[in-house]
């Protein structure tokens, strides 16, 4: 009995049914669906073409009209099997299609495409053997597009909106000295404004069309057609079923978001970083990391040897010196390539000679390399560099099912997974990886990306958080800058420098890179400025301190949250008004970030729709749906409290500040309740008790908000904003003892220790 769920049509006559087969004329109709929920796949074959058409909340998304392999349509398209779950046709290509075999051999050749349903969207999939490129054809139906590559493809274009664009997803360093800034992340991932996410799950190297004459196409370069479509109301609803496909993204440590601070060019070795964190300390600049960029070792490019050489000797004694004395972990710089050094297991040929991490046997000698030199002495972490300039995509590999156009990307995913695997033999989730070259399906090993290497302008910053927007797009959860920029002298104006500090302060890798490109020029420490920028550069190290509990909850949640840095298309799908912002983003679901990015002190702000709050002056409200104008003197970063929201802040974790700070472990949450009616959660990552989720739910209806905060080990504090103060508030049934301050409209409740706390307020 056929299952109502997977219907098959047969319209056209004649139709002669022999001993249970179909036989159809030529001029037969077969449609076939698929039903999950709200989502519907349908497939129809029609004078023997295929196309498939994917719908949600009864609203068509995609409108696929061919399947080509290695650039050939198919002769015919027939239905071979239907079921609740899955549809098989059976593809039959001219004999061309297979150009590597003899022209002798004509017979046609056959593909079996099975569309299935998967959790959360639908999934096609086939895999000629004689496959080489894989490109699927589509009606552009007006919809939007974001993701696919952190450099900014098209034409150096800032906006994050790729619609009639030709974006190539393959990792090639040289590409990217055609944009503003050297950033290397890729995916094969993107989102649509219709609502879904589109995934390609090949390492082969593609290049996606969108809007192009009316039309999209998806091409990679591999026969295995493993595509995915996950509809979904907004980015963090499709990443969710993204990552559950992948894995979820690495865990990231709480010092790892702290600020962290290097030089490019340590030649004062070891005493020089000592002596950079005494000043620090002295200063009262809070960190929670450290690190040391090449060269720092003996052997070709200062490297080869993966040790600590004569200027950083005895790394136990002032490795520990830092955790211990300074309250820091410390970090170091690596590379898969040994720069023309074959002392070292197999090497790929070339001008970098990495190593070939398809060889396990060269996987071991580097990884017992780093446990042994590095690991040993206290190293919790890499920045790991390279895998994407000069890379020989075309040398011999030892795992020979790895083509060529899967090496460049697949490289940096195994850079990824190599680096994690040392470093969690030894640290276990404590430690941090961090790359400029990244790829899909590396989130589970690797913590951040950083945003390759800006040039130390106004236009270097601007494109560099452009290039955060696109990575949150792209599925990589937690981005940062090279605070400062990268390319060029140390030393910069002011201003730039505290902006730069400002929006970086709120991205999920918070790196403050202290001198110039190589250690040109002098150097862009603190106390080389004065005493007014010092003040700067403390509170908002300090502020980011404060933001710690709020990232690291954040951070340890981004596959089922999202995101850090939410582009506004990302929670806005349905907004035209968001598409081509490249300056603003939500931190999490509570705050609207809006750095100013240019030598100015003021700036224009696209809000939403919805109520917004002052988060410097928390009795300003905006309404939504337009663009504002803010002033923004120099210490003063624009951020915006988002309507039915909650956040934290709190000291629940010290680095450096442990010198100096003898304040208690505390908590405050910070609750902006809807207008009228909501409710919101959100998922605190409790630190100080074994890195349990704990959900923070408010409620709002017209007359009282209703708070469930799940027990806490160390102090708390509940801060809710009110335009006007309450009848009463009550505490787990009793009444409760509470301020309200009419000049910022807060209210504040100390809240239990060790005991769940239902809060109940009454408008």
């Amino acid at each position: 009995m056929m299952n109502r769920k997977a219907i098959l049509n047969f319209l056209s006559l004649p139709v002669f049914i022999l001993f249970g087969s179909i036989s159809l004329s030529s001029a037969a109709q077969e449609k076939a669906s698929l039903i999950d929920d709200t989502q519907k796949l349908n497939v129809e074959i029609s004078k023997n073409k295929i196309a498939v058409d994917v719908f949600s909340k009864n609203k068509k998304i995609i409108a696929l009209d061919d399947i080509r392999f290695n650039d050939t349509a198919a002769s015919r398209w027939t239905l071979s099997n239907t079921s609740e779950n899955s549809i098989t046709l059976v593809g039959e290509f001219p004999a061309h299609v297979d150009f590597y075999n003899p022209v002798t051999n004509t017979q046609p050749r056959s593909v079996n495409l099975t569309l299935s349903k998967v959790a959360g969207g639908f999934r096609l999939n086939a895999e000629p053997a004689w496959g080489r490129s894989t490109a699927l054809h589509f009606n552009y139906l007006g919809d939007h597009f974001f993701g696919l590559s952190e450099p900014l493809q098209p034409d150096a274009q800032v906006s994050p909106d790729l619609t009639g664009s030709s974006i190539n997803v393959d990792i090639n360093s040289e590409d990217a000295y055609l944009h503003e800034n050297y950033a290397t992340a890729y995916s094969a991932f993107y989102i649509s404004s219709f609502g879904y996410g589109s995934f390609f799950d090949s390492f082969a190297r593609g290049r996606y069309d969108l809007a192009i004459n009316g039309k999209n196409r998806i091409t990679h370069d591999t026969g295995k057609l493993d595509w995915y479509v996950f509809p979904g109301d907004d980015g963090v609803a499709i990443q969710q079923k993204y990552f559950a496909l992948i894995g979820a993204p690495k865990h990231v440590p709480a010092w790892g978001l702290g600020p962290m601070g290097w030089r490019d060019q340590n030649n004062g070795g070891a005493p020089e970083i000592l002596d950079d964190v005494k000043k620090m300390r002295e200063l009262k600049i809070p960190f929670t990391s450290w690190f040391v960029d090449r060269p720092y070792s003996d052997g070709a490019h200062a490297w080869s040897k993966m040790n600590f050489n004569s200027l950083f000797a005895n790394p136990a004694q002032w490795i520990n010196q830092l955790r211990t004395q300074e309250g820091l972990e410390f970090m170091t710089w690596t590379a898969t390539a040994t720069f023309n050094d074959y002392s070292v297991a197999k090497h790929l040929p070339g001008r970098f000679s990495y190593l070939d991490l398809s060889d396990a046997a060269t996987v071991n000698v580097f990884q017992k390399a780093l446990a042994e030199k590095q690991h040993a002495f206290g190293v919790k972490g890499h920045k790991m560099d390279r895998a994407d300039e000069v890379f020989p995509a075309a040398e011999d590999w030892a795992d020979k099912n790895v083509t060529i156009p899967e090496r460049r990307n697949k490289y940096s995913y195994l850079m990824a997974k190599v680096h994690d695997e040392a470093l969690r033999k030894q640290w276990g989730d404590d430690q941090l990886t961090f790359a400029r070259s990244a790829y899909q399906r590396s989130q589970p090993y690797l913590s951040a990306i950083w945003g390759g290497d800006p040039r130390t302008s106004w236009e270097g910053l601007q494109s560099n958080i452009a290039n955060a927007m696109r990575s949150s797009f792209m599925g990589f959860p937690v981005w940062g800058t090279d605070v400062g920029g990268y390319q060029g002298d140390g030393y910069i104006p002011e201003n730039l420098y505290i902006r730069w500090m400002q929006a970086g302060s709120m991205s999920g890798l918070f790196e403050i890179k202290l001198d110039g490109a190589g250690g040109a020029g002098n150097d862009r420490m603190p106390w080389r400025y004065d005493e007014k920028f010092q003040a700067i550069f403390r509170k908002i190290c300090e502020e980011r301190m404060q933001f710690l509990p709020y990232l690291y909850s954040l951070a340890n949640t981004s596959a089922t949250k999202g995101a850090l840095m939410q582009p506004l298309a990302y929670r806005h799908l349905l907004d035209k008004n968001t598409y081509a912002i490249a300056d603003e983003f939500y931190l999490g679901n509570a705050l609207l970030i809006a750095p100013v990015l240019h030598d100015g002190e003021t700036r224009s702000v696209y809000l939403p729709k919805g109520n917004w709050i002052d988060f410097d002056n928390t009795a300003q409200r905006y309404e939504g749906g337009k663009t504002i104008k803010v002033n923004a003197p120099l210490n003063t970063l624009p951020r915006f409290i988002a309507e039915n929201s909650i956040f934290v802040q709190g000291d629940t974790f010290k680095g450096s500040n442990r010198n100096w700070s003898n304040q208690a472990s505390h908590l405050t949450i910070f609750a902006n309740p809807a207008q009228a009616k909501g409710d919101t959660t959100f998922t605190y990552v409790d630190l100080l008790d074994g890195n349990k989720q704990k959900s923070f739910v408010m409620q709002r209806d017209k007359k009282k908000i209703s708070l469930d905060i799940p027990a806490l080990n160390h102090a708390s504090e509940l801060t809710v904003f009110l335009v006007k103060s309450p009848k009463n508030i009550s505490l787990n049934g009793k009444a409760a003892t509470w301020k309200f301050d009419e000049s910022t409209q807060q209210i504040r409740l100390p809240l239990g220790l060790n005991e769940n706390s239902k809060v109940e307020i009454n408008l």
